[in-house]
């Protein structure tokens, strides 16, 4: 038995290690979405994804155009590298006789070029500098991945085809680095290209900055953003070869990564509308996506296409 002059020090310190290893392991979401010009708060419904963690942003820049864009995995973001390395060096893009639709494989002069990676402070606080990022409807990016990563690259842990086992390891690895992001853990490889789009570019801070150019499956839902794409480089002085270039190798190509023909997306396009199982967790995961960027909510289920939380005006 302790001796009672240390035993309540003892106690109390006890009740304080286990209080902050239970907000550790299960500390609550707190978050504020701006929905509609209004504050909304979020904090601890429905055990949602949280927006706006943060953890990925994989920046390119053409620094003689004062134009940065952001790759966001599985939402065009080989077509973004692509157009943002021949910009940032048009000579060495055309002598290597490269083309848009190039795979991550492909041997590229601004690949060994950290100023093409890292966004200089002289760039960020220009109030010239424009931002792009090309985003897609979220439940169409998860088909993409899924059938991608979990089904062309055997990657998706020891899922296989199993997409119930997919969504539920995207989500339980997704949480892990919402709840303990003060600690910084490593997000792994399937973290980040699940990751909600909002997660990106760094969105948290400065999401009113950026041109989002939505960007659909087939050719024809393309046209609208490469268009607003061409008009964003003429504005920034790139020549008109250079625009008609990007113009008629988006629309006329796609990179090997691409899975909008894939003979299989008919049915995990079917499973994604028809599980129970997998919408739930897709609810979870990218219900904020359709909020933060606007997406039309018909793909959610009927209570997910309604304002079913309480606003508040702060």
């Amino acid at each position: 038995m302790l001796p009672r002059q240390i035993a309540f020090p003892t106690l109390l310190g006890l009740l304080i290690l286990s209080t902050y290893l239970y907000s550790y392991i299960f500390k609550e979401s707190k978050y504020i979405v701006i929905f509609d010009g209004k504050h909304v708060n979020f904090t601890g419904i429905e055990d949602f994804i949280p927006p706006f963690v943060n953890i990925v942003s994989d920046f390119f820049v053409a620094s003689n155009y004062k134009l940065m864009s952001c790759g966001i995995r599985k939402s065009m973001s080989q077509l973004t590298v692509n157009t943002m390395c021949l910009l940032n060096d048009e000579s060495n893009f055309m002598k290597g006789n490269h083309h848009l639709n190039e795979t991550w494989l492909s041997n590229r002069s601004c690949g060994n070029n950290p100023k093409f990676r890292i966004p200089s402070l002289l760039l960020l606080n220009d109030t010239d500098t424009v931002r792009f990022a090309f985003i897609r409807d979220p439940i169409e990016r998860f088909v993409s991945l899924y059938l991608d990563k979990c089904l062309k690259e055997n990657a998706c842990w020891n899922c296989g085809e199993d997409m119930r086992c997919v969504v539920k390891e995207i989500y339980n690895g997704l949480k892990k680095v919402q709840n303990h992001k003060e600690w910084q853990p490593i997000p792994t490889y399937m973290d980040t290209h699940a990751a909600p789009l909002s997660w990106n570019c760094n969105f948290d801070k400065d999401l009113a900055k950026w041109h989002l150019l939505m960007m659909g499956a087939d050719v024809e839902e393309r046209k609208s953003s490469i268009f607003h794409l061409a008009n964003i480089f003429k504005r920034q002085g790139v020549s008109h070869a250079v625009v008609e270039k990007v113009k008629e190798e988006t629309m006329a190509g796609e990179t090997a990564h691409s899975t909008h023909k894939s003979s299989k997306r008919v049915e995990a396009e079917r499973q994604v509308r028809e599980d129970p199982v997998v919408r739930d967790y897709l609810h979870k995961i990218y219900f904020f996506d359709y909020l933060v960027f606007q997406f039309n909510r018909n793909p959610l289920d009927a209570k997910y296409q309604t304002d079913f939380w309480k606003m508040t005006d702060f």
